[in-house]
């Protein structure tokens, strides 16, 4: 069998819970993907980067201040991004 490291990309089935599928139809429906199969890759990834930079974060908060004062205006920075993100959909 080969490794999941060696795999470009795999097609996955699964089934998704009501709040989760209505969740990504909203994106979808939005114009923020074209469709499911976009909202659920994107969304993923999305989730995997924010994993990635969270551990990241947590091996720096205990060398000292700098690194926590870093990540509060990294989490201030991401969330202003999202918010001008979701004023800008809005007025398209």
């Amino acid at each position: 069998m080969e490794s999941p490291d060696n795999v470009s990309s795999k097609q996955v089935g699964v089934r998704l819970p009501g709040h989760l599928y209505r969740w990504l139809k909203e994106k979808v429906d939005s114009g923020e993907y074209s469709n499911m199969a976009q909202s659920v890759i994107g969304e993923l990834t999305k989730a995997r980067t924010l994993e990635e930079v969270r551990r990241r974060e947590t091996l720096q908060y205990d060398v000292g201040e700098e690194p926590l004062a870093r990540m509060v205006n990294e989490r201030i920075e991401g969330v202003r991004r999202e918010l001008l993100d979701e004023v800008k959909r809005r007025r398209a």
